[in-house]
This record gives structure tokens, C-alpha cells and sequence, in this order.
């Protein structure tokens, strides 16, 4: 079905035959057409002023008016007013919320203010709750996939309204919600404490990497299975307020992955990862993770993907002359290099963790001792990150560790870490694609996520080009 072909104000008409029969003869009718498109929607409308107005007898009119507030199209009144000294009834109508609609069904959308639009369609779908509710309990049908095709269709309204670009990185990666919690304390085994304060934000790593590109100033895309819940709408409207192009991004009926973070008085962190089977972890087959945008790309940013997709991604960059930066996060090192074998053939930089190096290791059937090792299988290079120790690099014969300036240390005090890879590797991006050497583009990514450490939050504490710019200017951290 097009919805651009239907109009945007439904009417619900009522259950009475002679309620619904009355609305159609005042439809039919020339005068009662007329009566409506006079009629004011958020004021009165007084008799007098449509018998002036109107070229129809007094009789008409007033036989069409009532009938209209006989089928419930509108209320009446009366009221005193003077004149010429003297004290006279006059006779109004205000529309009923019916009447609304049918006020807004014969005029054209552009006729009507975007505020009153706007409430009109709140006060409708008010309207239809307890009807639906009610229809669904006595037909035996399920709310819940109600809501979730409401969602569905909200979720891809969304996507196909969002603005397009041609991009110089492709994301793939997993879209989450992010719950921050607030406590005093982390409680003991079996005790419950208060959460004091929550806030819900977009997460996922992939998604963050995608907001922190755009925000430093790359065209970037990002494509991804995604959820039909809530949670999918407040993460991925924040993809889009951030100029990130989520055309590409499939609309499932599974749940939006949810990462619990809590954090106590002192800043310590515990996250919980809430992805059953149930969740739109990744896109299922390839054909969900659209491989036209690589052919317009520079860089292509591989990031939580079910490894069977993303070896047909980096294999098709590979054949692209695309350069890949691999970043697939600790649940995925726990399958073993032999499963990511196939996936980091095609790979040019290769992204992980001290953590995500300890589970390759011990889910390797095969002795890994050194990272270096990896770049047999391969990588052309491999990136270790360490928290505020900065990073390690692993290239064909040499080995550099870059630390994080103590400058940029004590101008950015830790609050959260949570998005620190994300905006790192954003940065190192950035550096690269503007042809800096691999030593300069790690700097830009360190003042980065230097700059996200020091706020609260994960997709909302990913700093602008701007902030970064600054950063390194006063810092004097150049880039010569």
C-alpha cells in the first residue's frame, strides 16, 4: 500500500447507523460541505456569521447545523451579547472531536497548521486506544502485535523520511539503547538498592562509531538490523538528528539490544548486556546488509556482525579496494580465531581491546602469544587499545605503543569510559581519510576519546570537530 496516496486525517466514525447516516447526508450535501469548510476547528463559530457568510436560505442552514449536532459533529450554545444597547441571543458551535476530523477531512493538508495538526493527531489516536483495546479483547487478538506493527511503520516512516547522502565511510555495526543508572553503592549478593537516576540513550558500538564520524565532519552511512520496539525509535533518532544516513537500515519485529550501565559515587562502572536470541543483534544474511554503498565509499567500519555476514562484506570491500578497519567487539573474539578467519583475510586494520585480546586467546584452538601473530592471517595492521595507557600497534616487523600525552590526562578528567573505543576509533578514521600517517590519525583519536572520557554518557559524550580542533590547538598537540 502507498501511504502517500492516503489521507493523513482518518475519520472515526461512530458506531450508531444513525449517527454514521447523518454524516453522510451532511457529506453529501453542498450546504453542509460549505458549513463545514467555515467552521473554525479551536473557537466558536456563531450561527449569524454563517447565515451572512454562506449564499444558502436561513432554513438550510440551520437544518444542516442541527443535524450536525445531532450526529455529534458539534455542540451548542447560547450566549447574550449587546446590541446597539440591548442584550440579544445568539446561537454557537464548537466542533466535537469527530467534528474536528471532519473539519480536517475536507480541507487539504496544507490548510491546516502544523500545531493543530499535530494535537488533532494525538487527540485521534486517544481516541482509537480504548477502541483497539477493546476490539482486541473480544476478537482474541494480540495488543502487543499491534504495537509493534505501529512501530514497524513508525520506524520506516522514519528511515524513509531521513536525509541521504553519498558517504566516505560505510558502518556496519549493532544498534542499542543505552540505560545509564545512577547509585551510591554496588549492592552485596541477594540486597537491593536504589537506582537514583536514569537516563536512556542510542548505544551500540557500531552506531556510536557512526554519530562520532558525523560529528567530526565524514558523510557516513550506517546499515544495520534493527528492532521495531521503542528503544529502536530513540536510538535511531538520534542516528538521524546527527546527519548520519540510515537508509539502508532493515526494520525487523525482534527487540533492541539494551545495555544497562551502572555506575556508583565513585565512577566505578558495572554494564549489563540485555540480547536474548530474540534481539536484532546483526543482519541475519547478506541481503539485509545492502552492499551498494561500498562502491561510493572510501572506508568501510566493520563492527558486532554475525561473521557470516561480514565476510561477505569485507570480502566484497576487499575486491572494492576499500580499505576495512575490523572492530567486532569481545562476544565475537570468544568464537576463535578460526571463526574470524575467513572475515580477517580481507581486513586492513584490525581493532580490539586488552579484554577482546585475552578471549581471542583463550577461545583459540591454536597458541596466540604475541598480537603480532595475527598479521599472518591477513591484517596489515593490529590496534590494541589500552584504556588511558593509549595503544599498542602491530605492523610487519615493528611494534609501537603510542600513550595517551599526560596533557590531555589532566585537561580531561575520567568520568565515563564507556564510549572511549568508539570515539577513538572515529577519530583514527578521520585522520586517515584525511591522508595523515597512521601515528597522526591515532593522536586525533586519542584527543577524542580523551574528550569523551571526561562526560557522562555514550553517544551523547562524542565530541564535534570543533571540540577536538580546540582541544589540540590549546593542548598544543600538533599534527606536523
Amino acid at each position: 500500500m502507498d501511504v502517500e496516496r492516503i489521507w493523513p486525517y482518518v475519520l472515526p466514525f461512530p458506531l450508531e447507523v444513525d449517527k454514521r447516516r447523518a454524516i453522510w447526508r451532511v457529506l453529501m450535501s453542498r450546504v453542509g460541505l460549505d458549513i463545514i469548510r467555515n467552521l473554525k476547528i479551536d473557537e466558536k463559530t456563531y450561527q449569524k456569521e454563517l447565515i451572512s457568510t454562506l449564499p444558502f436560505s436561513n432554513k438550510s442552514i440551520i437544518r444542516l447545523l442541527k443535524r450536525m449536532v445531532d450526529a455529534g459533529l458539534l455542540k451548542e450554545g447560547l450566549e447574550f451579547v449587546d446590541v446597539n444597547g440591548r442584550k440579544v441571543r445568539v446561537k454557537w458551535y464548537v466542533p466535537t472531536p469527530l467534528g474536528r476530523w471532519l473539519i480536517l477531512f475536507v480541507r487539504h493538508p496544507d490548510e491546516v497548521p502544523q500545531s493543530l495538526a499535530k494535537s488533532a493527531v494525538k487527540e485521534l489516536f486517544q481516541l482509537y486506544i480504548p477502541s483497539v483495546a477493546e476490539a482486541c479483547r473480544q476478537l482474541g487478538l494480540s495488543l502487543e502485535d499491534l504495537s509493534t506493527s505501529l512501530n514497524e511503520s513508525l520506524l520506516r516512516e522514519m528511515i524513509r523520511e531521513s536525509p541521504k547522502h553519498k558517504p566516505r565511510v560505510v558502518v556496519y555495526g549493532c544498534l542499542a539503547l543505552d540505560i545509564y543508572g545512577v547509585l551510591e553503592e554496588f549492592p552485596r549478593l541477594g540486597e537491593g538498592v536504589y537506582v537514583k537516576s536514569v537516563r536512556q540513550m542510542q548505544g551500540g558500538m557500531g552506531a556510536n562509531v557512526a554519530v562520532a564520524l558525523a560529528r567530526l565532519g565524514v558523510p557516513v552511512a550506517f546499515i544495520a538490523r534493527i528492532g521495531s520496539d521503542t528503544a529502536a525509535a530513540v536510538a535511531l533518532r538520534n542516528l538521524i538528528e546527527n546527519g548520519v544516513d540510515v537508509s539502508n537500515v532493515v526494520v525487523s519485529d525482534a527487540d533492541t539490544p539494551k545495555t544497562l550501565i551502572l555506575m556508583d559515587r565513585e565512577g566505578r562502572r558495572k554494564l549489563l548486556i540485555v540480547a536474548t536470541e530474540s534481539c536484532a543483534l546483526s543482519p541475519n544474511k547478506p541481503e539485509e546488509a545492502s552492499l551498494a554503498p561500498l562502491e561510493e565509499c572510501s572506508l568501510v567500519y566493520l563492527g558486532e556482525v554475525f561473521v557470516e555476514v561480514a565476510e561477505v562484506i569485507a570480502r566484497t570491500a576487499k575486491k572494492l579496494g576499500k580499505k576495512l578497519v575490523y572492530r567486532p567487539g569481545g562476544p565475537y573474539m570468544r568464537l576463535g580465531l578460526e571463526r574470524l578467519r575467513p572475515v580477517l583475510e580481507n581486513v586492513d586494520i584490525f581493532i580490539m581491546n586488552e579484554l577482546g585480546w585475552q578471549a581471542l586467546r583463550n577461545h583459540t584452538k591454536e597458541e596466540l602469544t604475541q598480537p603480532a601473530q595475527l598479521l599472518d592471517y591477513g591484517p596489515e595492521c593490529i590496534i590494541i587499545t589500552l584504556g588511558d595507557r593509549g595503544c599498542k600497534v602491530y605492523q610487519e616487523g615493528s611494534e609501537q605503543e603510542f600513550p595517551v600525552p599526560e596533557e590531555l590526562k589532566r585537561r580531561f578528567r575520567l568520568v565515563d569510559a564507556t564510549a572511549a573505543g568508539d570515539s577513538f576509533t572515529a577519530g583514527l578514521i578521520k585522520g586517515l581519510l584525511e591522508g595523515l600517517s597512521l601515528e597522526k590519525a591515532i593522536k586525533i583519536g586519542q584527543v577524542a576519546s580523551s574528550i569523551t572520557c571526561s562526560r557522562m554518557g555514550s553517544s551523547t559524550s562524542l565530541p564535534t570537530l570543533e571540540e577536538v580542533e580546540h582541544a589540540m590547538n590549546e593542548l598544543g598537540i600538533s599534527l606536523a
